[in-house]
């Protein structure tokens, strides 16, 4: 039989990131922690963590913390039917940052009033949430893929759309009023990380005809830096047109190419498992996103 104690506390050291954070969440010695994932190893017979920094798991700690997942969702819905206080089960979700920048603040508030549950964000990109999903390592996720993980479901949320803005300075001062996808290419840009390129390549690709190309582009992993260096003309971005309307309003970010914009689908997936919060949730991001997304 599985130690639940010893997987609680394999889970908070994956969630946090180390054996010391995690201990101080579970409000334990590092050394008591440090036991119980021993003793799960030996139970389990294998290794569950790969002691790199950060920690991650191992193919069958994957399994371990899928599992874990929905037994903390089960307690939760467990909790509702048996009228045990309720509302300290974390929900983890995993969203893309374009999404936290723009519209997810307010799923957390609609979600606020209806529960107590803390909702734990883990950051990744859109191409990538689904497979963290698939995981184990959260409850539910915004992909932009819409096929369904195994146990779970989906549903399309609407499209975010995407265009290239650039400031009047910026235009001024690189582009002299020659504004084509090559001159534009050969100007300073900005990538989020690594798999931002798959973006600025479906932009370039799908928008512009041209070929991919990312030389001239700094590399900016901050949402609310990257409009900011556009805002300051250091580059051009490729943004939400949701983030920088305000922005485009005021003409302080112009869009280089008002008629080419990029369109990337949006999907909600959660497990099925019976669980209240999971179920607000879910009512909540998919009324934001009508009004956000359409």
């Amino acid at each position: 039989m599985l130690d639940y104690d010893a997987l609680k506390c394999f889970s908070e050291v994956l969630r946090y990131g180390g054996f010391e954070k995690g201990a101080q969440a579970l409000n334990l010695t590092q050394s008591a922690v440090s036991q119980k994932i021993k003793r799960l190893e030996l139970n389990v017979k294998g290794p569950v963590l790969i002691r790199t920094k950060p920690l991650r798991p191992t193919p069958l700690g994957k399994e371990l913390l899928a599992h874990i997942q929905k037994v903390s969702v089960l307690e939760e819905a467990l909790n509702i039917h048996s009228a045990i206080e309720a509302g300290t089960t974390p929900i983890s979700v995993a969203v893309n940052n374009d999404v936290l920048a723009t519209w997810f603040s307010q799923v957390i508030a609609d979600f606020a009033e209806k529960r107590g549950n803390p909702v734990h964000i883990v950051n990744a990109d859109q191409t990538q949430t689904r497979d963290i999903l698939q995981q184990g390592r959260v409850m539910a996720c915004i992909s932009q893929t819409g096929t369904p993980v195994t146990g779970g479901q989906s549903v399309r949320l609407g499209t975010m759309k995407y265009q290239l803005y650039a400031s009047p300075h910026f235009i001024k001062r690189h582009l002299r009023g020659e504004i084509t996808p090559d001159s534009v290419m050969k100007t300073p840009g900005l990538l989020y990380d690594e798999y931002d390129v798959t973006l600025l390549t479906d932009y370039q690709r799908e928008c512009l005809n041209i070929a991919p190309s990312f030389a001239t582009c700094h590399w900016f992993p901050s949402s609310h830096g990257f409009v900011k260096m556009a805002l300051d003309g250091a580059a051009w971005a490729l943004l939400p047109t949701l983030q920088v309307a305000q922005e485009v309003a005021e003409e302080n970010l112009v869009p280089l190419f008002p008629t080419k914009e990029l369109g990337v689908p949006l999907f909600w997936h959660w497990n099925t498992v019976e669980s209240g919060a999971i179920n607000d949730l879910t009512k909540a991001v998919r009324s934001v996103a009508k009004k956000k997304l359409g």
